[in-house]
């Protein structure tokens, strides 16, 4: 006499409990899962009220995979993927990342599997020299199915053989082998003007200095839709850095609630962790920047080269006024890290956490992985909803 399987106990829960849960999960990944555990649990999916709002997810490569961590779900570990060096992201799970390390640049989205090439070489329109590049953050100005889609990075390269590398501004588009770094009018990168972040804002790109200087450059397409450079306008600052004497680790751009913030990192000295941020509003007036420091007001800010994104506390119960930083050292202390062998490679991975102004927790600096192991693999980045 065949013996008729039991289904398991949680598929005979009601359907309303379970839609109910469903409904208690703000993760898009914890609500997959669940989808995947019965067919009951996969309707109770679809009747389930539609996620709104979502948040960043943390990507963490150890040596040789990398763990998404979701701050929705209580931080936890939701899947593993091998990954190559990541350097940026954008929204709806794009990913800038090369594979192999220095090369193989690409544009991927991990929900969808769609990707584009990316240039790996840089020309100089006005010299035909063309010169190996690696990309170090990047962004879009639209999704990169937008006919008007344009990509701007942060990029390294090496003029001539026995010159050091140079960071400088490269723009391109989705599918592009070749990106181009010619501006008009022509502006030498000279100290205090090497790019720190870019951003898209009011339909330019905008690229932050070390000096505190913005660079707004605007893409230009020619008759076949190639960008052959982009017009420029310097915005200089006239002022010096507050910081109170701490060390500057980095320095962020931010579009929030319409404004372009500039978001300070600092720490007690080179080699300490991160311990404060300072938030400033862009006032571009005259060719001219300056900075007034604002409070977050209820924002959360998450910060990435290329991909810093601000989200309203209201709309997320439980968190509050705070900032969420990376480990991302590399940028400025391990230029050549990525040039070296799988051994030589050392990304750190434990200066991660978030912050908040005096008064919303006993410390200001949470740290989520202090006693992490550096990869060999890649930096953090986030994974944008």
């Amino acid at each position: 006499m065949a013996v008729r399987p039991v289904p398991p106990r949680w598929a005979n829960l009601d359907i309303d409990l379970v839609t109910e849960i469903m409904n208690r999960a703000p993760c898009v990944i914890d609500r997959a899962r669940m989808a995947a555990v019965c067919q009951a649990w996969l309707e109770a999916v679809a009747r389930a009220e539609p996620l709104t709002f979502q948040l960043p997810s943390l990507l963490l490569p150890p040596a040789d995979v990398t763990g998404v961590y979701c701050y929705l779900s209580g931080f936890r570990d939701h899947n593993m993927f091998p990954g190559p060096r990541y350097f940026g992201s954008y929204d709806g799970g794009w990913f800038f990342l090369a594979y192999g390390q220095t090369r193989g640049h690409r544009l991927f989205n991990i929900r969808t599997g769609e990707s584009y090439e990316l240039p790996d070489g840089l020309a100089d329109i006005f010299t035909n020299d063309i010169h190996s590049m690696v990309v170090l953050a990047a962004t879009l100005s639209f999704p990169p199915h937008h006919p008007g889609c344009a990509a701007a990075g942060i990029v390294t390269y090496q003029p001539d053989l026995d010159a050091p590398r140079q960071r400088h501004f490269a723009f391109w588009r989705p599918g592009d082998r070749m990106a181009v770094c010619d501006v008009v009018p022509a502006v030498p990168i000279e100290p205090g003007l090497e790019p720190e972040d870019v951003v898209y804002y009011r339909d330019s790109f905008h690229f932050l200095t070390q000096g505190g200087h913005i660079l707004v450059c605007s893409p230009i397409f020619d008759g076949e839709g190639h960008i052959p450079g982009a017009l420029l306008e310097l915005m200089r600052f006239q002022e010096a850095w507050c910081t109170d004497e701490q060390f500057v680790r980095a320095r962020y751009l931010v579009v929030s609630r319409g404004e372009l913030l500039v978001v300070v990192r600092l720490a007690a000295h080179h080699h300490a962790p991160t311990s404060s941020f300072k938030v400033f509003r862009v006032i571009l007036k005259s060719k001219t920047c300056r900075f007034e420091e604002v409070a977050l007001c209820g924002r959360m800010l998450f910060l990435g080269r290329g991909c810093s994104r601000s989200y309203e506390v209201s709309q997320y119960p439980g968190f509050k006024d705070s900032i969420f930083f990376l480990d991302d050292r590399s940028f400025y202390d391990d230029a050549e890290m990525m040039f070296g062998g799988v051994n030589e490679r050392q990304y750190p991975c434990n200066d991660i956490g978030r912050w908040s102004p005096e008064g919303l927790l006993p410390s200001h600096v949470e740290f989520y992985f202090p006693e992490r192991v550096p990869s060999y693999n890649s930096p953090p980045a986030w994974l944008l909803p």
